[in-house]
């Protein structure tokens, strides 16, 4: 793709705002990772896992949609697939990574992920005291509506393939030069693989940022426990081309039957001229948009503290430790220099007692001594 003179001058401020290096001096400046895919499908956890085992090695993005980026990033008129195309064009290696989760419990994800400021407007505290029935009837009242789309196909124009591939779990094409990437939820465990025949690097995968982690978690759980699927929105799912092309036949069979023994009694949801005028009532009474800017184990900062933490944490998960703990850059560089404070302070004191500094005499009460 070519960019026009004004494009480039667009462009190039885009990265900087976007904090992708200018040069290509090292692996980590020129390998570029875009993880862009819809919320909800666990690329959280994915961009944690490549950050946390690869930081040395690529600049990882993470990007939902447009808006995503002009809120945190101030970047307009530009769309994220010219941010792509430019990054090849400045000769980098760039991959873009999109996931699939089945199309359920993506909607349940989605719909948790905003349901205090945007569908209840009331704090977690408050949803508590709600019957979860309540709660569960505005979720079949939408569900229709919820998210399920495909960036893969759908966003990043380019050509999809007839079939998914099962024996490799994953999509893989080069497209201009920039390499396209499909993975599947459900294979998250398997990622660490997969993605090493592609990266050709080590990865190991933590779970960051899930719904059942977070403190909604209790309303969650109930909700999880007591829905039953009404069952015109089951043969929806039945139908649903993404499941069955992301999905082979024994993995359709098995997650229909799995939902099937959960279903429940006819649930008519919101017409389309109903869910716009919900979503609009919903928007304008949100007291506040929540912007989940720092909800990653890992950031990518490349500082040796950062750096350090980095490899202690990937030691205690190779070890078994469940409790992962996030790397806070400012936390790190105050224990770093609160560390050598006291490094100094100790060595301080051990040559004082070894008398190779001598205490310091207070001329003024010496003189006094001496004079009376």
């Amino acid at each position: 793709m070519e960019f026009t003179p004004e494009q480039i001058i667009f462009l190039n401020n885009a990265n900087l705002k976007l904090h992708i290096p200018i040069d290509n001096d090292s692996e980590k400046s020129k390998n570029i990772i875009f993880v862009y895919t819809p919320p909800k499908v666990g690329s959280t956890s994915l961009v944690s896992s490549i950050r946390l085992s690869c930081c040395k090695y690529f600049t990882t993005l993470h990007l939902h949609d447009e808006l995503m980026i002009q809120v945190l990033a101030g970047i307009e008129n530009i769309t994220i697939n010219e941010i792509i195309q430019y990054n090849k064009y400045i000769g980098k290696n760039v991959f873009v990574i999109d996931i699939y989760r089945s199309p359920i419990e993506q909607k349940m994800s989605a719909f948790f992920e905003k349901l205090t400021e945007y569908h209840y407007n009331t704090s977690v505290e408050n949803l508590g005291k709600y019957n979860i029935y309540k709660i569960i009837n505005r979720f079949n009242n939408i569900f229709p509506y919820l998210s399920n789309s495909d960036y893969y196909k759908e966003i990043y124009n380019i050509p999809f393939p007839n079939g998914f591939d099962f024996e490799n779990k994953c999509l893989n094409q080069e497209i201009n030069g920039i390499k396209y990437i499909k993975l599947r939820l459900k294979d998250s465990t398997e990622w660490g693989n997969i993605l090493k025949n592609i990266l050709n690097y080590e990865i190991i995968i933590v779970k960051d940022y899930e719904t059942e982690n977070k403190p909604i978690k209790n309303i969650f759980i109930e909700f999880k426990d007591k829905y039953k699927i009404p069952q015109n929105l089951y043969n929806m799912i039945k139908d649903d081309i993404n499941l069955n092309y992301y999905y082979s036949s024994d993995e359709i069979n098995e997650y229909l039957s799995f939902w099937s023994n959960k279903r429940g009694p006819i649930h008519v949801p919101y017409k389309m001229e109903e869910y716009n005028l919900y979503a609009s009532i919903s928007m304008e009474n949100m007291l506040y948009i929540e912007l989940h800017k720092d909800h990653y184990i890992d950031t990518g900062c490349s500082c040796n503290q950062c750096s350090n933490k980095r490899i202690s944490i990937l030691n205690n998960i190779q070890n078994g430790d469940v409790d992962i703990e996030h790397i806070n850059h400012e936390k790190e560089n105050t224990i770093y220099k609160n560390k050598i404070n006291f490094l100094k302070k100790k060595k301080l004191i051990e040559l004082i007692k070894n008398s190779i500094i001598k205490p310091h005499k207070n001329p003024i009460k010496n003189n006094f001594k001496k004079t009376f």
